[in-house]
Formats: C-alpha cells, structure tokens, sequence
C-alpha cells in the first residue's frame, strides 16, 4: 500500500490542454498513473495524449464513472472555480498545483470540501508520488529520473512529508541513494491555509502497513510537527525521524 495515490486510483487532470497540464500528464501517464479523463471548459470532445477531454469533471465523471483524484493545472485565479467542481462531481481528493491561490479562496474549498466529506492537497505544492505505483503533479519533473531517484519500498518503505517541494524531492533522493526504500512522498503545500496538513499525513502514514517509518521536514519548534506527534502517539515517536530546518 501506499498513501493518496497507487496504482489504482484514477485521475483526472483539470487544465490538461495547457503547457504545464500537457507537460505533467505526460509524466504521470509515462509514471504509471492511471489518467483517465482531463478538463479544459469549451474543450470538450478533445483529446491529449490519447486522454478524452470533457468540459466539465461532472462530465468527465458521468461519462466515465467514479474517478478519484483531480490534480488542477490551471491560474491561481481559475482554482477555487475548478477544485470546487471537482468536489462537487464526487472527487474525493484534490491536488492544487498552483501557487498564490487567494487565501479566502483556499478557506472556500475547505468548507466545500469538508462539507462533501473530501480532502485537498495544497495549495502551492508538488503533489504526492508512491515509487513503483504513481505519482500525481511533478515530483521528479520526468518519470524517467522519477523511476531513477525514487526506490519503491520491498515491500515497506519511509515516508516523507513536508511543507517544501524541494526538500521532500531532495529527501527522497538522497534516501534512495543510500538505499532506503520509500512509501510516498507528500508535499502538502507551502501556502497559509491548507487541506491536508503534516499530522494528517503522518497519521494515513501511521495507518499504512507498508509504511515502517516516516521523515518529517519541518521548521524549528513547528506547531504542525508537535501536533503531528500528539496525534500519532508514542509508536510514532520511535518510529519516526525529525529534520529541523
């Protein structure tokens, strides 16, 4: 198992004919990832990469049945507009690429998506990548140096969390160079206000039986990391390892 994103999860990609929606497709469907449907409003009947575009996730969704995960592509401005019809079409997890989303706009999608019974990851973040199993957003940029730097846990694994794409990217990295086998990578975002935060991961991670430990980057005397910890109790505490910045 892993955390947010296997190898049966199907996603869609919300602005899928942009540049970067065209570029990170080709890199999750390159990955493994099961990429079922994109939108783009007034691109319906299109198609990228051999994925069949819909207007709408509503369409895509009636179309093709219960998707899992919607990982937008699209402007700041354009986000809250996009995750809100993702969770409203039944999608029950959110990944929002986009850095300098609105602060009022992110607290909407949060009392959207918890009155759904959903999650979002993010804003302003990476996205999630479970080695050998998928990944969504662009953790590792091509899925060719993705399949190089990140080791699939045989069959348990460390996971990583952390606010910042580049030290959980660089994490896994350097844990794969010296052979330490990962579970899942997870950037929960950077920005002020957040869907899932660092003590929600590192409880999926806890609740994961392919998880053996968890690396949690995190600022000096964080107030997420000392709830982290609250939360997941004293076998988390030895199991886990903490790297102050």
């Amino acid at each position: 198992m892993a955390i947010l994103i296997d190898e049966t999860k199907r996603v869609l990609v919300q602005g899928i004919t942009g540049r970067e929606g065209r570029a990170r497709t080709k890199l999750m469907r390159e990955y493994g990832t099961n990429v079922v449907a994109g939108v783009t409003p007034g691109k319906g009947g299109q198609t990228v990469l051999g994925v069949p575009v819909f207007s709408t996730p509503q369409d895509a969704v009636k179309a093709l049945g219960g998707i899992d995960i919607s990982v937008l592509f699209v402007p700041a401005a354009g986000v809250k507009e996009a995750a809100i019809s993702a969770i409203g079409a039944g999608i029950k997890l959110t990944v929002l690429v986009p850095d300098r989303v609105p602060v009022w706009d992110a607290m909407e999608i949060a009392a959207a998506a918890k009155a759904n019974d959903a999650m979002f990851l993010g804003p302003n973040t990476l996205g999630v990548l479970s080695p050998g199993k998928g990944v969504v957003g662009m953790i590792g940029g091509r899925a060719e140096s993705a399949r190089q730097w990140f080791k699939p846990g045989i069959p348990k694994g460390v996971g990583v969390i952390s606010r910042s794409g580049g030290m959980a990217s660089s994490t896994g990295y350097y844990l794969g160079q010296a052979g330490v086998r990962i579970s899942t990578i997870a950037h929960i975002g950077g920005d002020a206000v957040l869907g899932i935060r660092i003590p929600d991961a590192a409880l999926m991670f806890e609740a994961d039986p392919l998880t053996e430990a968890g690396h949690r980057l995190h600022r000096r005397q964080s107030g997420a990391r000392r709830h982290a910890i609250q939360s997941c109790g004293s076998d988390h505490r030895r199991r886990s390892r903490h790297t102050r910045r």
